[in-house]
């Protein structure tokens, strides 16, 4: 292997740990659903972002130690370039990408960015992700009970929603304290938890959560 794109690849482990635990736990698609160029692409945006956020870091600290220097790395195309400054950069780099990706991951999952846009009223969309990972991703009270109706059946399952999928295959969800009843609104037996998977054209759910009206003073 050459010595260059060796040190190279070792520069870029910040991105690797990012987008591998970005590919896991972060998106809807699974790893192996990823091109090549994609995981390129990912890495080398998350690397970087990761070396700028050190940076920022380093900077700040530096405010308050003295000697604390974020050295940018000398590139040399046939020799070693990677000394033991550049080793402790990594290292930290590493560390940033594994906290920042919790902080990433959290405001993916809860859509930060998205509801900030829609709050100031720049967009009316969801984002990347469909209505349902919207809504079950929202963490928003209403969507937490849900009526699911199985009108071939003709009986409704009543239950707080404990998980769901984000697939694109079917649609999964996983409800507790769950109550089924007939369409005339008999109760027909309680469970404390059930699995329900349906195709996504053959999917009714109701959220029958209201908050109640504020009472006159």
């Amino acid at each position: 292997m050459d010595i260059f794109f060796f040190q190279l690849v070792i520069i870029f482990i910040p991105g690797i740990i990012w987008e591998r635990i970005d590919a896991q736990y972060g998106r809807s698609v699974t790893p192996q659903q990823l091109q090549q160029w994609d995981i390129l692409r990912r890495t080398f945006v998350f690397g970087v972002a990761a070396y700028l956020i050190t940076y920022c870091l380093y900077w700040l600290a530096s405010l308050q130690f003295s000697g604390l220097n974020f050295e940018v790395f000398k590139f040399k195309k046939d020799d070693e370039f990677l000394d033991a400054s550049s080793v402790r950069l990594i290292f930290s780099a590493s560390l940033v990408s594994l906290v920042f990706f919790v902080l990433w991951l959290y405001t993916n999952t809860y859509k930060l960015m998205t509801r900030f846009l829609q709050w100031i009223k720049a967009t009316k969309r969801y984002g990347d992700e469909d209505v349902w990972d919207y809504t079950f991703n929202s963490g928003r009270p209403e969507v937490e009970y849900i009526h699911l109706r199985d009108f071939e059946k003709k009986i409704t399952y009543a239950g707080w929603v404990e998980a769901f999928s984000e697939t694109e295959k079917q649609r999964e969800v996983r409800l507790r304290d769950v109550i089924v009843y007939d369409f005339d609104g008999n109760t027909l037996f309680e469970t404390p938890r059930v699995y329900l998977a349906r195709k996504m054209d053959n999917i009714d759910i109701e959220f029958p959560y209201r908050e109640r009206a504020e009472q006159p003073r």
